[in-house]
């Protein structure tokens, strides 16, 4: 069933806009707000499933610390609140080059978060190639190294996905390419998003019947209105498509002006009730 559901870019201003990176020589996140936080992360799933969201993608870039206790502790809000860790966004980690030892280095640092995953309960993980240039070499290579991580994600008992995201899968046929060299069955994040431009509905055509998931961003005019017409199609082109999985409610652009104008939560529920809008009586909050 459809639900809508919630994530750490939903909130990032709300913790601070952080963005941690993994120092893998000393085994810990380095990195630190950059705003004021008014939340903790520890206190995310409570409030998320006080507002009836009850499914989350969580961003490295955005987990404060890797030590057991946390993540122990982190998982256990979850678990206590009853919302789903849906994906462990893997933002970092490079698998694009045709450099072997590169590439290596890549999907063994991909790998160590999925370790971290699992830790977490998280469902599944969400990776992808990197900001390296396509060519049919470097897809062909990529194809592989996802071969290699689906594989050691699905015995980790991980659901793997990518996503058009970064300078590598931005482009559909890149992105397909790489999963039919994988020759695996990942799963696909639509990001509306990331398909901004002149392509972007045939972007979002072109990859929403693989997609296991959506990453759902919103356009703002300049006094922070919700833009229903682009918002709905996107959602349209989703539903028409055979969707079915949670929707991130994600954020908007202008980003500043998004943000600004309006609290978090209200962001959220706006987006929702657009999502309920083209989706009617299949929406569920994934309770």
């Amino acid at each position: 069933m459809v639900s809508a559901a919630v994530s750490t870019v939903t909130l990032m201003k709300a913790l601070g806009k952080p963005m941690y990176e993994l120092d893998a020589a000393r085994g810990q996140q380095t990195g630190a707000p950059v705003e004021p936080a008014t939340i903790d992360l520890l206190d995310v799933p409570a409030k998320a499933a006080a507002h009836g969201f009850h499914e989350f993608d969580l961003s490295v870039y955005h987990l404060p610390s890797i030590e057991r206790g946390y993540l122990a502790d982190l998982r256990a809000a979850f678990e206590d609140a009853g919302v789903e860790l849906f994906q462990l966004l893997i933002d970092t980690g490079d698998v694009d080059s045709a450099d072997a030892g590169e590439r290596n280095a890549g999907i063994a640092h991909i790998k160590r978060w999925m370790e971290i995953a699992v830790v977490l309960g998280a469902r599944g993980v969400r990776y992808v190639p990197g900001d390296g240039e396509p060519t049919p070499e470097t897809i062909r290579s990529s194809g592989e190294a996802f071969r290699e991580l689906f594989d050691f994600a699905t015995d980790l008992g991980l659901k793997p996905a990518t996503e058009n995201y970064r300078h590598f899968n931005l482009s559909a046929g890149n992105l397909l390419g790489v999963l039919e060299h994988s020759e695996r069955d990942y799963g696909v994040i639509a990001d509306f998003g990331n398909a901004r431009g002149p392509n972007k509905y045939e972007t979002l055509e072109a990859i929403m019947p693989r997609a296991t998931s959506i990453h759902a961003w919103a356009e703002v005019d300049d006094k922070g209105n919700l833009i229903s017409e682009d918002f709905r199609r996107c959602l349209t082109i989703a539903r028409d498509n055979g969707f079915d999985g949670p929707i991130m409610l994600q954020y908007g652009y202008p980003v500043d002006v998004f943000e600004n104008t309006r609290e978090v939560w209200a962001r959220a529920s706006e987006m929702r009730e657009e999502v309920r809008a083209v989706f009617g009586d299949a929406v569920s909050n994934g309770a």
